[in-house]
């Protein structure tokens, strides 16, 4: 729906660190034209969802100015409280997780707010209003609109009356095991804000928060930027489990953990293009390319000294705050959202990742040994829009090794002190299949340089 135009939205992840979150809140919860409540036993639990959110909400569906659907998330007694007279999705109000298929349950839920949607535009023909972008959340003239019994967002009469709002100095924290506040609750975008600039796909000059996840943007529209893909918070399981093919020690125990925040990761690892660009302006001697060539390979007999001086200088150019990504960050965005050995699923063939061909994993076929690295963005990308997070070349992350203790953790790093041995991910082109697993690790002198060592950077909220 987004994509076709046919929706705005807006959710609490594109509020900034020092922003004033309950303003930004409130003034879309009275913009919206439809409004999302994801339940859940942690949106109850929330003094701040339960009062003024819901109420807020409810009270402008009374009036007929919004729209309120909830969206069923997990099993919780909402029949028992005011929301028990709305009709709720997905079908039969049958919670997501309950499902077989997640996957049908969303798809379910989008028919029913894309049927919405058509019946909100159907209402507006003819209006002046008519002429901006249809939006699932746009600000609008106040005006009365009234939904049949049983429609989905239907309130009866005379519900939907103002409860006491209690006192919420902070945003209230998740209490689920894995959703965050962001999939909790979502609200909306007003028109007033600007439409992002967009080349060829991707976005230029426009702030990652107001960006859906996994969009793709540039700070700028200059060459040697690099392509930067939204990744939202989320919580994950880390390393692997006893018994997967290749798994090492350090590997284990898996455990869960959490990153609190949204970041951004390069699309590509950091190409020869831009890193000769970064040298020439700092007076650097350029790494050699071991007669491969240059270009949109990835930049490689870099150590990790230098991968932190590019981010460094990033930050500089861009005025935005660029680093290695964490070993938690890098697993969790290599990942993106699977618990298998690749992301590409139980097995892989250097068909998806550039490996040594020579070797095979989980039953898979062997395949072509390139021996050497291949072009960015040559090979499939994740179901996250990233490219060669297998593979091509062992990329620096900000922190060396951590002792796993199977201890659910939130944005782990682990040692920083100078001289550390640094942790390296993914894999290279001349080493074996397991050796690009999303859980692989492997650790190196930050001064060692290598002709399989490469990086991406990472874009994040704060320095």
């Amino acid at each position: 729906m987004r994509w076709n135009g046919l929706i705005a939205e807006w959710h609490d992840r594109q509020i900034g660190a020092s922003d004033d979150w309950e303003s930004a809140i409130d003034a879309n919860l009275e913009t919206s034209e439809i409004i999302l409540l994801l339940v859940s036993p942690s949106f109850f639990a929330s003094p701040y969802c339960w009062g003024k959110e819901m109420t807020k909400a409810l009270e402008r569906h009374a009036r007929g100015e919004a729209r309120v659907i909830p969206v069923i998330l997990r099993p919780c007694r909402w029949t028992s409280t005011r929301l028990k007279v709305l009709q709720a999705v997905p079908k039969d109000a049958k919670a997501v997780t309950t499902w077989a298929n997640e996957d049908e349950a969303f798809d379910d839920v989008a028919t029913r707010i894309e049927a919405v949607v058509e019946a909100l535009q159907k209402a507006d023909a003819g209006a002046a209003e008519s002429a901006l972008t249809p939006a699932l959340f746009r600000k609008r003239e106040r005006g009365k609109r009234t939904s049949p019994p049983g429609e989905v967002g239907a309130l009866a009469p005379g519900e939907g009356d103002a409860a006491p709002l209690p006192e919420r100095p902070h945003p209230p924290a998740d209490a689920g095991p894995s959703l965050s506040r962001a999939r909790e609750r979502a609200g909306v975008r007003a028109a007033a804000v600007p439409k992002p600039t967009e080349k060829n796909g991707i976005y230029i000059g426009t702030n990652p928060r107001d960006l859906p996840d996994f969009a793709v943007f540039k700070d700028d529209d200059l060459p040697w930027l690099p392509e930067m893909v939204v990744i939202p918070a989320g919580t994950f399981l880390m390393g692997s489990p006893p018994g997967e093919e290749g798994r090492w020690d350090d590997e284990g125990p898996q455990h869960r953990v959490t990153i609190g925040k949204w970041f951004a990761i390069g699309r590509y690892a950091v190409t020869f293009a831009a890193y000769d660009h970064f040298c020439e302006v700092t007076k650097r001697v350029k790494p050699g390319d071991e007669g491969w060539g240059r270009g949109q390979r990835p930049v490689i007999n870099v150590n990790w000294e230098d991968a932190k001086a590019y981010g460094e200088w990033m930050s500089v150019e861009t005025g935005q705050p660029y680093r290695l990504p964490s070993e938690a960050e890098w697993e969790y965005a290599c990942r993106a959202g699977t618990t298998t050995p690749f992301s590409f699923g139980a097995t892989i063939t250097p068909v998806q990742a550039n490996y040594d061909g020579n070797s095979s994993y989980g039953g898979g076929p062997k395949g072509v040994d390139r021996e050497q690295t291949v072009s960015v963005g040559s090979l499939p990308a994740s179901l996250w829009g990233l490219h060669e997070m297998h593979g091509n070349v062992w990329e620096w992350c900000l922190d060396g090794k951590r002792t796993y203790t199977g201890k659910a953790v939130a944005d782990p790093l682990g040692p920083i002190d100078s001289g550390v041995d640094r942790v390296l991910r993914g894999g290279s082109w001349n080493y074996a299949v397991h050796h690009v697993r999303s859980a692989c690790r492997f650790a190196s002198d930050p001064d060692d340089r290598c002709c399989n060592f490469g990086f991406r950077c990472a874009r994040v909220q704060e320095p």
